[in-house]
């Protein structure tokens, strides 16, 4: 039998078998009396059946196989897939003066970045991408790899490496039809911060810069980025979280090149608060001007110093509300121009420049900067000897012109304490509007058995009383302390006893005493409005979304004396500022003053036996009822001759118009 024939016996043989079954099946059932269509559903029941078995024997199969199978494929699919922060930068808000004029403000401009974790990881390639950023920034190309290698093992290699900023809206189109694309280069719209009015108000806006390495720890735990610009100097280092704002964020989801593949959610920074200055343009022009005409007439009165080197062409005047605190005009010279540190990337060579300049135009000598304050110091020792009964408005002394001390050693020894003119029989009024040296060192350290004076240990407590020695509370970085000495003082630094030449020098605003131009303004200050110490401040309100915020008024002590004894020594600053008073020439024509002059002198002795001397004049006005108080500081000058003037044109000025309250309108940003 052929192959053939044995296969067909073979399935003949199983059909046969298969058929005897059935018919078996069919006479059981029909012994039972079973239907024909039940015979049918039964069939479909088993069929189901069987399907049932055979799907969950698959569905378990492929289960296990992902479990067991598949498990490390997944692992590695879900590793590939990184979540990633994108922050955004909140705007920052802008500054206006108080009338609402724009002083500081964003300009957008677009820059050339690179992130070192989205480079390509092909050596050729990614020197391909660093060659073309350095044909597109003018960044070398070493410079470049030595950037994103160091990103590459930062704590964050996403983190942006800027290479060129600048770009205006043309650039950007051009650099992102030739950048866009190559893996990790970004070309990005930013704000940055630009200033307005040159110098007028370069020290008080100060600037924004990168974190300094001493930054970085304090203000990466506030959430500030790596790449954060802060604020460095001015009300924009003072109100640096005011202005900043809250910082935005978009989570994407991208492959392990770094490339974004979706954005899962994105929360929208919060633009910073507007910060509104007390400042009056106007009258901060006004002081300026003053005060650069100040400088020149007083710079012939010093040619030059011991050692030949040229007078210091620099000064600054303050105008203070005597009622508020505000600082209304802050003015200082040398200054700058704001315009140096605009932009992402500071002017370089001009800041170099700045820095170098023997002339120290970066310092604003309003807060920063302690001089002997001279006669302006004279009111408080006045206040001072009136409160503690050592002196009343009648009390008469004589200006000879000098006074002799002798020696506490050896009396053959004869110290001179010398007047700046023979003034003759002076009361009190007199004694101040006269400025005679003698009456003061009457009243600060008396003489001899005629007359008891008041001594180291008063005059410091009352110096300390108006805020002298300490920072006055200004809302602006780098205030400078001053100095208020007594013989604790002196025995502990320099080692020597404290002696009676030493309270003379102190009672006339000289020898160890120093201050700044913005303490004494707050002195002249608490004089005028009845005894309070305010703490002076450039920021009058913040601004968010169109509210208003005032900031609060700060008294910081009030002084331990009687309105009757403010009432005198006012009077004697009235007549300071009257025909035959030293304080005349500072004196507008319409309005009635109280003022106080001073020259200081200091540093070493020149050729001819005389000192350089500093130039001051202090005043609050109108008197009847008054508004602000000036201070003036010349480097070089006489404080009735040329500090005088400048204190005259700033009070003209500041008449002139009305006081303007802090502007209450939405700026647009």
């Amino acid at each position: 039998m052929s192959r053939r024939q044995c296969s067909r016996a073979r399935w003949a043989r199983r059909y046969s078998h298969w058929s005897q079954r059935c018919c078996c099946v069919r006479c059981a059932r029909d012994r039972a009396g079973c239907s024909s269509d039940d015979d049918v559903n039964l069939d479909r029941l088993s069929v189901l059946q069987v399907a049932a078995v055979i799907a969950f024997g698959l569905l378990g199969l492929r289960l296990t196989n992902t479990q067991l199978l598949d498990s490390a494929h997944y692992a590695r699919l879900a590793a590939s897939q990184q979540i990633r922060a994108l922050p955004a930068e909140p705007p920052r808000g802008i500054i206006t003066d108080r009338t609402g004029e724009v002083v500081a403000r964003n300009r957008p401009e677009f820059a050339i970045s690179v992130v070192p974790g989205e480079l390509p990881r092909n050596p050729a390639r990614r020197r391909e991408v660093l060659l073309q950023l350095e044909r597109h920034t003018g960044v070398r190309y070493d410079a470049i790899e030595l950037a994103v290698t160091t990103g590459d093992r930062s704590v964050d290699p996403f983190a942006p490496i800027t290479l060129r900023s600048g770009l205006d809206t043309t650039g950007a189109i051009a650099a992102r039809a030739q950048l866009t694309d190559l893996s990790g280069v970004h070309v990005d719209a930013s704000a940055v911060r630009e200033y307005l009015g040159g110098e007028l108000l370069a020290h008080i806006l100060g600037y924004v810069g990168p974190l300094a390495p001493d930054q970085v720890t304090a203000f990466r735990r506030d959430g500030y980025p790596l790449d954060a610009r802060v604020g460095q100097a001015g009300v924009e280092r003072s109100y640096e979280r005011t202005l900043r704002g809250g910082a935005g964020v978009t989570l994407v989801a991208a492959d392990p090149a770094g490339r974004e593949l979706a954005r899962l959610s994105t929360t929208a920074p919060a633009p910073g608060a507007d910060l509104v200055l007390s400042v009056d343009l106007r009258l901060q022009r006004a002081a300026q001007d003053a005060l650069r005409d100040g400088i020149v007439k007083g710079l012939p009165t010093s040619g030059r110093d011991a050692d030949g080197k040229p007078a210091l062409a620099a000064g600054a005047a303050v105008v203070l509300d005597v009622r508020s605190g505000e600082v209304l005009a802050m003015v200082t010279a040398p200054s700058y121009d704001a315009g140096a540190f605009s932009g992402r990337v500071p002017d370089s060579p001009a800041v170099e420049r700045l820095l170098a300049d023997p002339a120290r135009p970066l310092l604003h000598r309003a807060f920063t900067e302690v001089h002997a304050p001279g006669s302006i110091f004279k009111p408080i020792v006045g206040l001072a000897a009136l409160q503690e009964g050592v002196a009343t408005p009648e009390t008469k002394i004589t200006s000879t012109g000098a006074i002799l001390v002798p020696n506490q050693y050896d009396p053959s020894i004869q110290y001179v304490f010398r007047d700046w003119a023979a003034h003759g029989k002076l009361d009190f009024n007199g004694g101040m509007a006269r400025s005679s040296d003698v009456y003061f060192y009457y009243l600060a350290g008396g003489y001899r058995d005629e007359f008891e004076g008041l001594g180291a240990d008063r005059l410091a407590r009352y110096a300390r009383a108006f805020g002298l020695g300490e920072p006055t509370g200004l809302d602006l970085p780098g205030e400078a302390a001053g100095l208020v000495p007594d013989r604790e003082w002196k025995e502990r630094v320099l080692k020597d006893g404290w002696v009676l030449g030493d309270t003379y020098t102190f009672g006339i605003g000289q020898g160890y005493l120093t201050a700044t131009p913005m303490q004494m303004a707050v002195a002249v200050a608490a004089l005028a409005n009845g005894g309070e110490v305010l703490a002076p401040r450039v920021a009058t309100a913040t601004r968010r979304g169109g509210v208003i915020e005032p900031s609060p008024r700060l008294v910081r002590s009030q002084l331990p004396v009687t309105p009757a004894h403010l009432d005198e020594v006012r009077r004697a600053m009235l007549a300071a500022a009257s025909t035959g008073g030293t304080a005349l020439d500072g004196k507008p024509d319409a309005v009635t003053i109280g003022a106080k002059t001073g020259t200081a002198e200091f540093g070493t002795q020149l050729p001819d036996g005389s000192y350089d001397a500093h130039g001051w004049y202090t005043a609050f006005a109108p008197y009847d009822k008054p508004e602000v108080a000036v201070v003036v500081y010349l480097e070089h000058g006489v404080g009735a001759t040329h500090a005088g003037p400048v204190a005259r044109h700033i009070l003209e000025a500041y008449f002139a118009t009305p006081h303007v309250a802090p502007a209450s309108t939405e700026v647009l940003r």
